[in-house]
């Protein structure tokens, strides 16, 4: 007898390359009100405590399955608060809806927010800026 667990949620961790500060946000599974919950008040306190540094974001979404109705509306509550807090937003991704995401909140974002496909390419171009 197999029991199946479905995990959901996200990881945040605060990195840092070269002089460059980033928060690195992975969410996986399909999220949910109460993720949000936990999340945005660590986020909060990580964006003060950056003080006048410059700071990145990088959110891997590679293994995203989705929102609930009341998560979605969290998750755009999120981007237009915080649209203004980062220099630069790498989103690593595989579904063209994702894509299409980033180019329209590029033109609401003060920061440039671009897509990769690639990990690695998202975080050397991080790290160039």
């Amino acid at each position: 007898m197999s029991i199946e667990i479905s995990t959901h949620g996200m990881g945040m961790d605060i990195k840092r390359v070269e002089d460059r500060f980033f928060i690195e946000i992975d969410f996986y599974g399909k999220l949910r009100h109460e993720d949000y919950e936990v999340m945005i008040p660590v986020i909060e306190r990580a964006i003060e405590a950056k003080g006048e540094r410059e700071f990145d974001l990088l959110v891997d979404m590679r293994d995203f399955k989705g929102w609930t109705f009341e998560a979605a509306i969290d998750d755009m509550r999120f981007g237009l608060s915080f649209k203004d807090s980062f220099d630069a937003m790498a989103v690593v991704g595989d579904r063209e809806w994702e894509e299409l995401s980033v180019k329209m909140m590029n033109h609401l974002c003060r920061g440039e927010l671009r897509f990769f496909e690639d990990y690695d390419e998202a975080l050397r171009w991080i790290a160039k800026r």
